[in-house]
């Protein structure tokens, strides 16, 4: 298999990357960030500030609610 590559400026390289993001969902876009996400609290080791942070916010949450 050949593979292409393609060589742009930095202008047209974030042209590029901004059509590709405009041509998905929001639903793909929120998938493709929860990826992100995952992947970043996996490689930084942060998967007990993580859970502290959705406890925390799931206590807001229920603040919230009842107000």
């Amino acid at each position: 298999m050949i593979h292409k590559a393609k060589i742009l400026s930095r202008e047209q390289a974030e042209q590029e990357n901004i059509s590709y993001w405009k041509s998905k969902t929001p639903e793909e876009r929120l998938s493709h960030l929860q990826d992100i996400r995952e992947q970043h609290i996996k490689l930084f080791n942060k998967t007990k500030a993580y859970n502290e942070a959705r406890r925390g916010l799931r206590r807001v949450y229920r603040i919230v609610k009842r107000t």
